[in-house]
């Protein structure tokens, strides 16, 4: 496997991934890891049209993408990145080899407290984390790769 960062971003991929994290982890591959996304061609066409030709993205349901990362060949640099704490919990538990998680933004809705400012989590979301975790996963939140992190494990509900 050669995940090098496994991160949460309701956004999937746009600038900030594009320009700071995947620099930061001197990323050649994306593998987006989200259901709804993998089953709509016209979003999965608009984001292979955003990304340089000099990366890889794949968009895989979460079922596919436990294969995908299990199979990753050892010399390409990968960044999965999911909309949701239930799609990186699904893939912890199918035992990827997930060592850390990056928490970045999550949008306000209703049922939604801010844990961080771009960073908000309902109740369901706080605890998936919190299997994470529990899986032996470090988790923190940090929004930009230059920004301070937040270790989950002091945030509270």
């Amino acid at each position: 496997m050669s995940v090098v960062l496994y991160r949460i971003d309701d956004r999937l991929i746009h600038g900030q991934v594009m320009t700071a994290w995947t620099k930061v982890y001197s990323t050649t591959r994306i593998f987006v890891v989200d259901d709804e996304t993998a089953a709509n061609k016209f979003l999965c066409d608009v984001m292979n049209m955003a990304i340089p030709d000099d990366y890889q993205v794949s968009i895989y349901k979460v079922v596919d993408a436990v294969q995908a990362i299990k199979n990753d060949p050892p010399n390409v640099r990968t960044l999965v990145l999911a909309k949701s704490t239930e799609a990186m919990l699904q893939l912890a538990e199918a035992g990827v080899g997930m060592k850390e998680l990056n928490v970045g933004n999550i949008g306000s809705g209703p049922g939604r407290k801010a844990i961080m400012r771009s960073t908000q989590l309902s109740r369901q979301e706080f605890d998936q984390l919190t299997k994470i975790q529990d899986l032996g996963v470090r988790v923190y939140l940090q929004v930009f790769p230059d920004a301070k992190s937040l270790e989950f494990s002091k945030c509270t509900y």
